[in-house]
């Protein structure tokens, strides 16, 4: 029985389809939790001037886990949690995932050439085939008016 629902969220469309689909069929005494993974490149990119002081880098990932926050807020419906690490993305999820015990991972897939899955990889694709537990995951394609009415806010 699926007690603990992972969705990692990017705040993309597929992400948010993942997330309307996994509301849609989420069972009542379920938990849904949103993680939203932060890249540390995106943060150190912030503070590589030398000159900046070391505590400066601390500022940045400060700001750059409120702004991850109030978007996760933004998206979260009551009864929901919300999570934020920082990381590679699919080993983040998939310890995430393992230390809260999530009995499922849902979330959105975008469809990439052969050249672009080589070169980016994919999260979603590592994740069915390494995590412990089952993965769902949503195409960024339309959804029915039902499901459509669990879309998070989209900027």
């Amino acid at each position: 029985m699926l007690k603990r629902i992972l969705v990692p969220v990017n705040f993309t469309s597929a992400s948010a389809r993942a997330l309307a689909v996994t509301r849609s069929f989420c069972p009542e005494n379920a938990v849904i939790r949103l993680l939203t993974i932060l890249d540390p490149s995106d943060i150190a990119e912030a503070t590589a001037n030398p000159a900046i002081n070391p505590l400066h880098a601390r500022e940045e990932r400060s700001k750059a886990e409120q702004a991850a926050m109030e978007k996760l807020k933004a998206w979260h419906r009551e009864g929901e949690e919300v999570a934020i690490e920082v990381g590679s993305a699919a080993e983040k999820i998939s310890q995430h995932a393992d230390q809260w015990d999530a009995s499922l991972i849902a979330m959105g897939t975008r469809s990439r050439s052969g050249l672009q899955q080589f070169l980016h990889g994919s999260a979603t694709e590592w994740l069915v085939r390494h995590a412990k537990q089952p993965v769902l995951a949503v195409h960024d394609v339309d959804l029915d008016p039902e499901q459509a009415e669990f879309l998070p806010p989209m900027d």
